[in-house]
């Protein structure tokens, strides 16, 4: 919807400058962005990458992970009873190491957007470069860190979320908590209670 809103309000600018020159700032579709989502929150993550694309302008061509490809395609055939035309979206499904790595390749290709691993991303920016040198958006896995130190006031609050952040969607998202940092002096403690909390999320 905020993507949907910003259609008609990408304007361009006049840029300050001095009394006898004047200077337009213009916004122009890239072109073609291929758009390679994974297989967690698949129909989240391709909103996430078609809606500002396709909002500024340019066609996309989606991969969706070769595990979950029903929801983009469905998307595409939604796309295509609405009215958008013919060619600015695609969905391409297939594996990464043929199609994904056929659109990094490709000199029809401007820009790059993906999120996975941060193994394919590395691979992905190379392709890049060995084509057109194509704009590339990566999203890659990370280790992020849960910090707990001696003076938290509230630490079964600390391990509810704790224990949230790494085992929501069972750990199958890119910001998982997959790190606990504790304070040697609550250790103990704290390991005790992401366990207990984690055991109260289980369902039944």
């Amino acid at each position: 919807r905020y993507q949907a809103e910003c259609i008609d309000k990408l304007y361009g600018e006049v840029a300050p400058t001095g009394e006898e020159t004047l200077a337009l700032v213009l916004r122009e579709p890239i072109g073609v962005v291929a758009a390679i989502v994974p297989w967690n929150f698949p129909l989240m993550m391709t909103a996430w990458k078609i809606a500002p694309a396709l909002a500024a302008g340019n066609s996309v061509i989606l991969k969706p992970s070769e595990k979950s490809p029903l929801s983009a395609l469905r998307l595409a055939q939604l796309a295509q009873e609405a009215g958008l035309p013919k060619g600015v979206f695609q969905v391409l499904p297939g594996f990464g190491h043929t199609v994904g790595k056929a659109l990094a390749l490709s000199m029809d290709v401007d820009c790059l957007a993906f999120t996975g691993s941060t193994a394919v991303g590395k691979q992905l920016m190379q392709y890049a470069g060995q084509s057109n040198l194509k704009r590339v958006y990566l999203e890659c896995g990370g280790k992020s860190p849960n910090l707990v130190f001696a003076d938290c006031k509230d630490l079964d609050r600390v391990a509810s979320h704790a224990a949230t952040a790494i085992f929501h969607n069972q750990g199958e998202v890119c910001i998982a908590g997959s790190r606990l940092l504790v304070e040697n002096s609550i250790r103990d403690d704290v390991v005790e209670r992401v366990l207990k909390a984690a055991e109260s999320m289980q369902p039944g």
